[in-house]
Formats: structure tokens, sequence, C-alpha cells
């Protein structure tokens, strides 16, 4: 194997360990938005103390002992997705549009009553639905020109410096045939034509070095680099590039029981069966200035492609109670909601120099993931037949998610992942305010705003954290259909590590910075439904 083709294999191996689980992962799967109903989305998602809507089902199940009818609904959206992104001042936009089923149930009424001093259980409800949660449909790119370092550094940092590592490494099977393993074994122990290993030779990858065999030594070809720091590294010679494709979802099927008593008191329960796919293919590109070997790297190109299916299932319990008429008190407990995911994860190169793709092997993992819980707590005012105002908190410890091994052993393989996530993530607080108000007989309007806090414990992030929503809308309802519109804008500010962060590797003194990223969903949803 020449040394072109041990670099490219290196890179292979290095992407396929740097996919280990973290808590961007958590992150993701936690996501819950409450993508249900347009009446709901137009209202800022603030249903805990509400009912009527099949989206209680996700909030708090005891708002379906509200229904006073049976009723089935189906909703659906149109998403664009804008992401601005800021890497070292230069700016990039992408947009990506989805066509999302937001909502599909019914809510079964038992033993219905409209007299309001009955007291006792008046009715009850049974209900099954899917609504979703979660949407990452989403573009990016990343680029700047004549910036530092290079990602082929880094594979190069975890060959050479990682100690427990390579030994762990070192009990593998050297084997020609096998890029990825061969390639760690090769560059962490160069040998020359005559066979002599010779350790510790860590320079830039793609730097030219080869074995002189008239000084017999191995040679750096600093010439083919013109401008270097004291530590010799290369400075404002690359330009970087990486494109991003993200798509996937979180929904929900809720299976669900509610009961009214006096008209004071709802109670609701539910099982939820979640399902949770993500799909990211990434290319990451680099192009190299003032090379004047011949046989130095000027450039290369690689990509990565994740995919992540589960499913989980989780347990939630609700009230709500009514002091006066005119208020309402909701309470709710999730459990975690435990995952079984199956994950694949595969790299691949272009070597510049023979035209060729390298593939790594397919990384094929299953594993269970355990979100944490949640608390909601919720507020709402009922003026008549006029309008609504309704308030929800929200409490969500993610500190407290867990990987854990799929078949129950005392492997420690995921100890680093969650560990990561104790150290990297904490609580977050989420705030919901809706109102609508009847201005016909027949025409409400509504509006709606929600936020979250930083899930990032300190010093995690280089910029600030944003996550909120504005949302408005409108609906048609009379006593057997009802047709809601919503709109709703999600701001959500991210960072991404085009190149590593340079604090957690010996090799590379000077530091990089994450590039900025903020995405804009803007989704019109529309809801049908009918009551009988």
């Amino acid at each position: 194997m020449n040394r072109t083709n041990i670099i490219y294999a290196l890179a292979l191996c290095g992407m396929i360990q740097a996919n280990a689980q973290s808590y961007p992962d958590a992150l993701r799967i936690n996501q819950s938005n409450y993508e249900g109903t347009a009446r709901s989305q137009a209202m800022g998602s603030a249903f805990g103390a509400l009912g009527a809507d099949l989206t209680s089902q996700s909030i708090n199940p005891a708002g379906l002992a509200a229904y006073r009818a049976t009723e089935l609904g189906l909703g659906f959206g149109v998403t664009v997705s804008n992401t601005e992104s800021n890497y070292y001042g230069f700016k990039a936009d992408n947009d990506k549009v989805s066509v999302p089923l937001n909502v599909l149930g019914i809510s079964f009424n038992i033993g219905n009553t409209l007299r309001e001093n009955a007291t006792g259980v008046l009715n009850h409800n049974v209900s099954i639905s899917y609504s979703k949660l979660a949407d990452y449909d989403r573009n990016s790119t990343y680029k700047d020109a004549y910036g530092y370092n290079s990602m082929l550094d880094y594979f190069c940092d975890d060959a050479c410096y990682n100690d427990a590592y390579t030994q762990k490494l070192s009990l593998r099977t050297v084997d020609e045939d096998d890029n990825p393993n061969a390639a760690w074994w090769l560059y962490s122990e160069i040998d020359d034509e005559n066979g002599v290993i010779h350790k510790d030779v860590f320079t830039n990858v793609w730097e030219d070095v080869y074995w002189d065999t008239a000084k017999n030594q191995l040679i750096v070809n600093k010439e083919a680099r013109t401008d270097y720091d004291e530590y010799g590294n290369p400075v404002g010679l690359i330009d970087h590039t990486q494109v991003v494709n993200e798509k996937g979802s979180k929904g929900e099927t809720s299976f669900s029981y509610a009961l009214n008593i006096s008209n004071k008191v709802y109670i609701g329960t539910s099982i939820g069966i979640q399902s949770y796919r993500y799909k990211e293919e990434m290319k990451h590109y680099e192009k190299f200035f003032g090379v004047t070997a011949d046989n130095a790297f000027d450039d290369f190109e690689y990509g990565s492609e994740l995919k992540q299916d589960g499913s989980g299932v989780n347990f939630k319990l609700g009230a709500i109670y009514v002091p006066v008429t005119p208020v309402r008190i909701g309470f709710a407990i999730h459990s975690p909601t435990f995952f079984s995911i199956n994950e694949r994860y595969q790299t691949w190169i272009e070597d510049a120099y023979e035209n060729l793709m390298w593939y790594s092997k397919v990384g094929d993992y299953d594993y269970r993931y355990r979100t944490p819980s949640k608390f909601i707590a919720s507020i709402a005012g009922v003026i008549g037949n006029y309008g609504i105002i309704s308030f929800d908190y929200e409490r969500t410890d993610h500190s407290k998610s867990k990987f854990r091994d799929s078949e129950n052993s005392l492997s420690d393989f995921y100890d680093n992942a969650n560990t990561q996530v104790q150290n990297a993530l904490k609580a977050t607080n989420t705030f919901r305010i809706g109102a609508e108000a009847r201005v016909l007989e027949s025409l409400y309007l509504r509006a709606g705003y929600n936020m979250q806090t930083s899930p990032y414990a300190s010093g995690i992030l280089i910029k600030p954290f944003k996550n909120d929503a504005f949302s408005g809308g409108f609906g048609y309802r009379n006593t057997n259909f009802f047709v809601d519109l919503a709109y709703t804008c999600r701001r959500n500010h991210t960072e991404r590590w085009v190149l590593p962060d340079a604090d957690i590797y010996e090799y590379d003194p000077a530091g990089n910075e994450p590039a900025l990223a903020e995405t804009k969903n803007h989704k019109v949803t529309c809801t049908f439904g009918l009551r009988f």
C-alpha cells in the first residue's frame, strides 16, 4: 500500500470512529415541538390546560375529556427550511421544502352530557392518533477562503497521540485488503523499503512524506508548502467547503383514555409509540494553495452518510382541574421514552491521484436510548364564548439522557457517550403562550409564542443559543365541521464544527471556531375535522 493510499484509508477509519454517539444525537432524539393540529400550532402549542384537540394526546391527555362529541381530524403542512451560515465571515444560504403529515386521528366520545351541574363520571373518551413531534429537514453549507488547518491533520492526530486508542487498534488484524485497519497500523508505524519500522513520524498528512534512500531517512517535503508558523503548521492556505443535507422526523402514535368527572376534573392517560428517523449526508472539500511539488496533495474531498431509525414507547398521565368556570389548571408527567435504534454509518474519500473512490466498511450498530422525563404545568383562562388565553411551562433535564447496549451486556462502550451527555447538557425550561379570539359566529383568530432555554452546559457553545417560534392563524368551526389554518416561524441557532475543536488535540495549537447557523422553519399547516 503506497503512502497516498495509506492517508486516504486513514481518513476513512478516522471518520468512522468520530461518529460515536454523543450529546448532539441525544438532543436531536429528545426534540419535541408538538407539530400537531393547526389550532394548536397557531396558539404556540400551549394546550396543557385546554382540550378537545388531538394534540392533547402528546401534551396532556386529560384534555381529551373535554370532547363533547366524536371527532375525526386530518392535518398536513408545507415547510420551507431556510439556513443561513456564517463561517469566519463567509456566508451561505440554503432552502429546503417538505410536505409532512402533521396529525391524523379519531377520538370517540362515550356518555356525553351537556348539563353543567351534573355530577359523577359524565363521559369517557378513547382516542388513537398520530402527531408529528419534530422535523429535521434542512440543507446547510459552510465555507471559507484561505483558512487554517486541514481535516486530515485531525485524522493524523487521532492515530498519533491517543495512546490507549492506538493500543486498542494494535489488537486488530493487519490486512492489506482491509484498508482502514491496515492504514492505522501503517501510518502509526511507517516502514521503509527495507522493512525497518520508523515510529513517531507525525506530520501534516497532506504534505509529501517519503523515504530518501540516499540519506537513509524519512523526508518531509516542506517545500510543498509556502507558509508555516512556528509549529510547522500551514498558515492561510486552505479553502474549506462543507455541505450537509439532513432529513427525517419524529412522530408519535398515541392510544389514550380520558374521563370527565362533574365537569370539574379531567383525568387522562396515554401510551405513546414514537417513531424516529434521521439521515445526514455530508460532503467536505478542501483546496490547498501554494503546492509546488508534483507529488504533494493539492485538494481532497470526502463524505459521510449517517442513518438512524428507531422506535420507542412512553407513558403519559395528566389532569385538568376547573376550580371556577373561567379557569383551568393542568399538570402532566411524561415518562422517559425507551428507544431501540439502528444506526448505519459509512464514509468515502476521493483519491485525487488515481481518480478512485475509497469506501469504508458500513458501521452497523444497534443500541438503546432513554430520553429524559418531562413535567408540564399549565393554566388557561376561558372568557365565555369570546376567547381563550393559555400558558404552559415544561421542564426537561437533558443530562438524564442515556445510551446503552442493546444486549444488556456489561460493556462500557457507551460510558464515554453518557459522560459527555452529563457534562455537556442540562435542564431546559420551555414556555408556551397562546390566545384565541372569536371574532364572528364561526370564525376564530389565534396567535402564540414559545421559547426554550439553552440545553447546553456553560462553556459548550461559542455563540448564544436560541430556539423560539412565533405563530398565528384562524379557523372556521360549526357543529359538524371545522377547518383551521396556521403559520409558524421557528428560529434555531446552532453551531457546527467544520473542523474539530483544536482544544482537544495536541498536534494543532492553532484554534478553530465553529460555524454559526441560523435556521428558520416557515410552516403553513391546515387541519380538517368532522364531528358526529
